[in-house]
């Protein structure tokens, strides 16, 4: 009878999770996460311990490092694995538009996904957490460090299962029937993208963070970690204001994840964000990354070089992710040609309408945190030629890419984003590499450097005056070519205009 109240109460509140249970929560699944999360630990203290029988107490510290330091591997890609799958397969059998009529609101329906595909990995996980515990108390760990451990990883998981879904949603499986390999290839991308990206990131942080406080009287974790600061201020010297710190930049990533795999479950057509929340985005980037990049004196020239470098590769990369992110396809495009007026308020925030003047705003953004940055250390003032030439190369290299992508996006095409990258590969990697090979290096053959700077290369003749010339040459071309690629897209804009 209590069984079936708790059922009942959970199918009224989550239906997904119910469906997700009952076809996971089988006896046999059951006792193999069970079995292989015990036999995991027998291992694990074998190969501790293996000249004795039981563990002495001073080998219980290396228990509690690798289970700490696994945790969030294990859970972070093994989780991705079965939700990326699980919608690779829903997709195929045509479930997952089913689901997407349900009465459900789509969170609903994506908490669902997330806490019931990966339920046996959890069964599993829990097993190892007496251990754990047991094993950090015996070695002299801090309970607020064990239980610092678990906060986090609640929010890591988010994050991560969050940005796979998203890459699963946005994914085109759904066009590939009765072929088992692309799903599991797609499932095997959600667990790289977790084990080699988020793990280490989230790792890295945690330590050098969230937890350097509670580490400070040992050495539990490696070596001391060095004072981080957040504009001038230091965030991981005090428990509360790095725990603090932590979960306000994990809580806003959340969220903006969440906004994202909500429209791309609700829109699976649309674009995967929209014009405003990508300059949300793009300026909160920023501004956090800025504030860890303020070297603590003007003197330490290297570190303020290191950071304008960093900053730099950052705002170029975000703004060609945010550049894919924003883009509509030929639908899109459609609807709004023939439904919105033509002013400039559809063309900066209305989600249908061309990316083009968006990503302009994108690079005002990015330039006001960034020209104001190379100015305050040195770079601008003692460097003016070659750091104005830098900022138009960057900023003509964005607009080419973004007019390519657009253009791409326009195309009556059955796959426009891989036609899309492909363009842009072959536009700032296959290119460039054939300049090296035919050995057409500015510090050779200076005039080269206009072709360099032609395909988005144009910062590595700062030290070479003879090519700066040249470099100008170059953005000259680029403005050609962009002129001649706008002139492209507004002919095929004329074309959905008029419906040929």
């Amino acid at each position: 009878m209590t069984n079936s109240v708790l059922i009942d109460r959970l199918g009224n509140w989550n239906p997904q999770l119910l469906r997700e249970l009952r076809g996971r929560l089988k006896p046999q699944t059951v006792i193999a996460a069970v079995s292989f999360s015990v036999i995991c630990q027998i291992l694990l203290l074998l190969i501790i311990s293996p000249n004795t029988g039981s563990l002495l107490e001073s080998r219980w510290l290396p228990v509690w490092k690798i289970i700490t330091l696994m945790l969030p591997y294990v859970t972070f890609t093994f989780g991705s694995y079965s939700i990326v799958s699980d919608i690779g397969h829903e997709q195929k059998r045509g479930t997952l538009n089913f689901i997407r009529l349900s009465p459900s609101p789509a969170w609903q329906i994506l908490l669902g996904k997330m806490l019931g595909v990966p339920v046996l990995l959890y069964i599993a996980l829990g097993l190892v957490v007496p251990l754990h515990c047991f094993a950090g108390l015996r070695s002299g760990i801090s309970p607020p460090l064990i239980a610092s451990v678990y906060l986090m990883l609640v929010p890591g998981c988010a994050i991560c299962y969050s940005t796979v879904t998203i890459c699963a949603l946005r994914g085109e499986t759904q066009g590939l029937k009765n072929q088992q390999m692309p799903t599991a290839l797609a499932a095997f991308g959600g667990a790289a993208i977790a084990g080699f990206y988020i793990s280490p990131l989230y790792t890295s942080w945690n330590i050098n963070i969230t937890w350097r406080p509670l580490l400070a009287s040992s050495e539990i974790l490696g070596h001391q970690k060095p004072v981080v600061l957040w504009f001038f201020l230091p965030i991981n010297t005090i428990g509360v204001v790095s725990h603090t710190f932590t979960l306000a930049v994990l809580g806003t990533t959340t969220f903006v994840l969440w906004r994202i795999m909500l429209r791309s479950f609700d829109k699976p057509r649309s674009s995967a964000i929209g014009k405003r929340q990508s300059y949300a985005i793009l300026a909160c980037v920023e501004v956090l990354a800025l504030g860890f990049l303020l070297p603590p004196s003007l003197a330490d020239a290297d570190y303020a070089i290191l950071g304008a470098i960093f900053l730099y590769v950052l705002t170029v990369i975000l703004l060609f992710l945010l550049m894919l992110a924003i883009c509509p396809q030929r639908q899109a495009l459609l609807d709004w040609t023939r439904y919105d007026s033509p002013s400039w308020q559809n063309l900066i925030l209305s989600d249908r309408s061309p990316m083009l003047l968006a990503v302009v705003i994108h690079l005002i953004i990015a330039n006001v945190v960034l020209v104001p940055w190379l100015f305050w250390i040195g770079i601008g003032t003692q460097k003016l030629v070659e750091t104005a030439l830098l900022i138009l190369c960057t900023t003509n290299t964005i607009l080419i890419y973004a007019t390519l992508v657009q253009q791409v996006g326009a195309t009556k095409i059955r796959n426009p984003m891989a036609c899309a990258h492909c363009r842009l590969s072959l536009w700032s990697i296959l290119a460039p590499l054939m300049l090296i090979v035919l050995e057409l290096m500015p510090d050779r053959i200076p005039a080269s450097a206009a072709l360099w700077t032609l395909f988005g290369y144009g910062f590595w003749q700062f030290d070479q005056p003879t090519a700066i010339p040249f470099v100008g040459l170059g953005i000259l071309a680029q403005w050609l070519f962009l002129a001649f690629l706008l002139w492209r897209f507004q002919k095929t804009m004329g074309k959905l205009k008029a419906g040929t």
